[in-house]
């Protein structure tokens, strides 16, 4: 994370569903994550907790 790459996160949405996210451009506010989602391609904002497993890209 502090090397400035992305990171693939696997990320459980409130509805339920689970995504994989390539994420770039991460900023670490307890409890959140917010960062550029590459699937999405906008700023998002992800509850730390909701957070399953993370990988680099």
């Amino acid at each position: 994370m502090d090397a400035g790459t992305p990171l693939t996160v696997e990320y459980v949405a409130t509805s339920g569903n689970r995504t994989v996210r390539t994420l770039s451009r991460l900023e670490l506010d307890p409890p959140y994550l917010e960062a550029w989602c590459h699937l999405r391609e906008d700023e998002r904002v992800f509850t730390l907790s909701r957070i399953h497993s993370v990988m680099p890209t």
